[in-house]
């Protein structure tokens, strides 16, 4: 079994490094590690050592540091803008983003957005994030930005060398035809269970947007995100 942990970047500098209680918790209770068990501990900043499990107790466990590395940050930035749906399909959202690469997260709210601002799920959204990043090894963490309203949003779309965004209107084009050549830093908005509205749609477009179709089929938001996120990985990573 390989096991990936999250640790600040100064364990990562010493030669014994203890990881935080929870992570303890986890590795000791859960998943009931061993002293000598191989570790892989990352800082989620592209700071990646190897090690061996030197001591488990109740409230610790230290892991010896064998080798470091550094893994460089990815040379393309994918941004995924997502309108919140419901729960369950943010946090379907939220995992598959970050194996499919997504280098930052951005929960917008739209005129058609049924969900209801609640802070106190943020901590379960990381958590989600993390827990994903850890399985699949990803080593820069995507950051999930603070849940933000479209319009106030609008304005950053103006720094990415290319935005798509998901529509269900006249006008669109099909992935296929868009130009992926020498774009650096690209950004795909995904609207909610009932789509952007055709206003928040030509305001994106007034700034530059792309809009995209999915082909004859309309989507699910959740197979929506999962969809464009999986062609920008084939067109740019």
């Amino acid at each position: 079994m390989r096991i990936n942990s999250l640790v600040d970047a100064v364990e990562l500098e010493r030669g014994i490094a203890t990881l935080s209680p929870e992570e303890s918790h986890h590795l000791a209770r859960v998943l009931r590690v061993e002293d000598g068990q191989e570790i892989t501990l990352f800082d989620g900043q592209g700071g990646v050592a190897e090690g061996i499990i030197a001591e488990v107790s109740k409230t610790s466990v230290e892991v010896k540091i064998i080798n470091r590395l550094k893994i460089p940050k990815p040379s393309v930035e994918i941004d995924l803008i997502q309108a919140v749906p419901k729960p369950d399909r943010w946090e379907l959202v939220l995992q598959k983003a970050v194996e499919l690469g997504a280098t930052t997260i951005r929960p917008v709210l739209t005129q058609h957005t049924e969900f209801k601002p609640n802070p106190k799920k943020q901590e379960r959204w990381n958590k989600i994030v993390l827990n994903a990043a850890q399985q699949c090894e990803v080593r820069w963490l995507p950051p999930l930005q603070p849940l933000e309203k479209f319009e106030t949003m609008l304005p950053s779309l103006a720094h990415y060398d290319l935005v798509l965004i998901g529509s269900l209107y006249a006008g669109t084009k099909p992935f296929r035809d868009v130009s992926f050549e020498g774009k650096q830093r690209v950004a795909l908005l995904i609207g909610p269970e009932g789509d952007f509205s055709e206003e928040e749609v030509n305001a994106a477009i007034k700034i530059g947007a792309v809009p995209v179709s999915f082909g004859d089929r309309i989507l699910r938001t959740e197979t929506a995100a999962i969809y464009g996120l999986s062609v920008l990985a084939y067109e740019l990573l």
